[in-house]
């Protein structure tokens, strides 16, 4: 139920905020709601000033089902990331379901239209992003091709796992299996919901909780959403927890269970806080057969200054020698590089014309469907 909840946030339009934030001056108004928003400005204004970036990242990923031991999951994970305005690169490489090439069936007997079905097995899954502003690119380790199609055509970035990494406190596993943008995890917290009551606790001078507290009487249920900030390190989110508890437990605090939670380190470089550790957790609970832990550690190699052109193009991905090159973003299918001639022909089908684009992203959904299907039933079967 408040997963749905969550996701009705984003029909929130955040209205025109004091500009006071700058200077690390609060509104006049002293409540809650006032300090909330002043706090969400000043994360805005701070991620803003991150202009461009080109970082490194390693870290781990471990996954563990509750009764299915064999779909566990546990490995490195890698990849680099950049932005610079609106352009944007992303790459990771990590433990997961991938297709089985070896599987793939045609069901109309036509290699070249129509949907193709593929078995799913474990593996370890590189996906390579790019968006220049004009064309984005995509590859993924079990496709023989980088897919390249109009940028401002692409239908659904939840394929490519992309994080804002200007301020990935925010991007809890469900906010980025729905593929939501800064801005909109942004708009959705703000204070003037009106099925969320706000408050403000403050550590210290410096350290601040944002809380968003909803009660569901009819479920006897109460959530809270506990955003930290450090608003003498422009602003800079350090943690993001979501708890539930009983509606008659609210006053105990041993009774709130953790469903999930994210933590940020922030460095400062080139004036700027930027983070270098990033650790996000599920926990196994009433709504979550899953226990996930993902971390990284990031190196950041320039902050604010002009990141190269090629980094935003397909020219930039490193992959095997064999992978084609299929241009679709004028309508027509372009082979940049031809496919090999030895090439299975059940790959060939899978990467003909202009169906490539739908099917890498329709496979790549229902790895996101199988991962979430058990907590969204549980959800929606409580709603």
């Amino acid at each position: 139920m408040r997963y749905l909840l969550f996701i009705l946030l984003l029909i929130i339009f955040i209205t025109d905020v004091q500009t006071s934030f700058a200077q690390n001056v609060l509104p006049e108004q002293d409540d809650d709601a006032a300090e909330i928003e002043f706090c969400l400005s000043g994360i805005r204004e701070h991620c803003q000033s991150l202009k461009s970036g080109l970082a490194t990242y390693q870290g781990s990923l471990n996954m563990e089902v509750r009764g299915e031991p064999e779909n566990n999951l546990s490995g490195a994970v890698s990849g680099i990331l950049a932005f610079d305005g609106t352009k944007v690169r992303f790459d990771v490489t990590r433990p997961g379901w991938t297709v089985d090439s070896k599987t793939i069936e045609h069901p109309l007997g036509n290699q070249t239209v129509g949907n193709a079905t593929a078995k799913m097995k474990q593996g370890t899954l590189t996906k390579r992003f790019s968006d220049d502003g004009s064309k984005i690119a995509i590859w993924q380790s079990f496709q023989p091709l980088i897919a390249i199609g109009k940028a401002s055509s692409f239908p659904d970035r939840r394929v490519t796992e992309y994080i804002d990494y200007r301020c990935p406190t925010l991007f809890d596993i469900y906010s980025v299996n729905m593929g939501y943008s800064l801005d909109q995890i942004l708009d959705k917290l703000d204070p003037d919901h009106a099925l969320s009551v706000v408050s403000v606790e403050k550590k210290s001078e410096s350290i601040w909780n944002l809380i968003w507290t909803y009660t569901d009487t009819e479920h006897d249920e109460v959530t809270r959403w506990i955003l930290t900030v450090d608003v003498q390190k422009d602003f800079s989110p350090t943690k993001f927890l979501c708890e539930s508890t009983r509606l008659q437990d609210v006053q105990d605090d041993s009774s709130w269970i953790p469903e999930w939670e994210n933590t940020t380190t922030w460095k400062k470089e080139s004036e700027v806080w930027v983070p270098v550790h990033v650790e996000r957790k599920l926990f196994m609970g009433p709504y979550s057969g899953t226990n996930e832990v993902f971390t990284v550690d990031l190196e950041w190699q320039s902050v604010n200054e002009p990141v190269a052109d090629d980094v935003f193009t397909y020219a930039d991905f490193d992959v095997p020698d064999n992978i084609a090159i299929q241009d679709t973003s004028s309508g027509e299918a372009v082979w940049i590089k031809p496919l090999p001639a030895n090439l299975p022909q059940s790959e060939r089908g899978l990467s003909s014309n202009s169906t490539t684009m739908a099917i890498l992203i329709g496979l790549n959904l229902l790895v996101l469907l199988l991962i979430g299907i058990w907590y969204l039933r549980k959800r929606m079967l409580h709603a």
